[in-house]
């Protein structure tokens, strides 16, 4: 099983962490030994040949307990802040009692072979208490030092972990977009393509092959533009009304002088930025609703326009207002125009707008979203 806390904890054992407590080690125990010297200095003579001795002995073990006290204060990173401190307490008693009773004992040896000193049993008792408390005071500061470097580590490293987790939830959303958009631009109507290579079959059998070789070029043109282009690109309004005018020309194939289409888009809305293949469903849900179900001519009217700081396009049909099935009929919208909606909400939000309305005699479609141009685009 893995641990879960194996990631916070890792870190406690990487040379940066042991160099700040090897560090704040020595300043320490270098500051109890300046203090140790001041006296003397000030006095201006050296001290007992045993008190060095005994004075050495007892920072050299003060040097390997401080190592035992900071293990200890490592384990407690995943405690609370108070639970911290009281965790070191039994540690540091314990720690400061074997220093008191290694300098009563190694210490006291050192001051009576050097010095000749033979010290009272009241001298004795009050030394063991004198260093009980040097100890502990001493211990005392270095596990407040080590648990807040730890806490400062342990910090650091959870901002780290959630800055990851941030990302990755980040990157994961952004994949799940991207998908979501790929799914969308690439669900090309089935009908679409049935019908086209109906009317191909049909030319080549009325022995129209000149017709059929036409139509197959323009629809292998058609494939390629859509299908080769990025799924999540902006590209140029006139982009997109060329790759419409690829369509557009294989269903006029189809239907002769049934369809009838006109373009009004001012030349500078012409570099006016907008999702790739996001009108191509607009045209083909007129061309299905408005131009097949019926035998006389319906014209496909496509307008781009600006208003304030959003870019409209409107698409509209003439055709029969009473078809009984599909998108014009309800009055809502099919499969195209309702993923046509879902990239816009993707990726304008509020500000990506699709609405459909019937009308008296055909059907409307209009599309609003933020206007960008390509020069400040490509000038950002």
């Amino acid at each position: 099983m893995t641990d879960p806390d194996a990631g916070s904890r890792s870190h406690l054992s990487q040379p940066h962490l042991s160099r700040q407590a090897a560090i704040l080690t020595l300043g320490v125990w270098g500051l109890d030994t300046l203090l140790f010297s001041l006296p003397y200095l000030a006095a201006g003579k050296a001290p007992p040949s045993g008190m060095i001795a005994s004075f050495l002995l007892f920072m050299v073990a003060g040097l390997f307990m401080s190592v035992l006290v900071y293990r200890r204060a490592a384990r407690t990173e995943r405690d609370e802040q108070p639970a911290r401190f009281t965790a070191m307490l039994p540690t540091l008693l314990v720690a400061a009692l074997t220093m008191a009773v290694f300098d009563m004992l190694a210490g006291g040896q050192a001051r009576l072979i050097l010095d000749g000193a033979h010290p009272t049993a009241r001298l004795i008792a009050s030394r063991f208490a004198s260093q009980f408390m040097v100890a502990g005071w001493m211990f005392a500061l270095l596990s407040a030092l080590y648990l807040m470097m730890i806490a400062v580590r342990v910090t650091r490293e959870r901002e780290r972990q959630l800055a990851d987790a941030r990302a990755q939830a980040l990157a994961a959303e952004a994949q799940a977009s991207a998908a979501r958009l790929a799914a969308l631009r690439y669900q090309l109507n089935p009908h679409f393509l049935f019908n086209t290579l109906n009317a191909v079959s049909a030319s080549v059998i009325t022995g129209r092959n000149d017709e059929a070789e036409a139509m197959l070029a323009r629809l292998a043109e058609f494939l390629r533009l859509t299908l080769a282009a990025d799924p999540q690109a902006i590209i140029p309004l006139e982009d997109e009304l060329a790759t419409l005018q690829a369509y557009l020309e294989i269903e006029s194939v189809r239907f002769r002088d049934r369809l009838g289409v006109e373009f009004s888009c001012p030349n500078e809305l012409r570099g006016a930025l907008v999702p790739s293949f996001v009108l191509q469903p607009l045209i083909e849900n007129a061309v299905k609703h408005g131009v097949a179900p019926t035998s006389r001519p319906v014209t496909i009217r496509l307008e781009a326009s600006r208003d304030g700081d959003d870019l409209v396009v409107i698409v509209e049909d003439d055709g029969e207002a009473s078809n009984p099935v599909g998108t014009h009929a309800a009055g809502g919208m099919g499969v195209g125009l309702t993923n046509v909606r879902q990239r816009l909400e993707v990726l304008y939000g509020a500000r990506g707008v699709l609405q459909a309305a019937p009308r008296e005699r055909g059907f409307l479609v209009l599309m609003r979203i933020p206007l960008a141009m390509e020069a400040q685009a490509r000038a950002a």
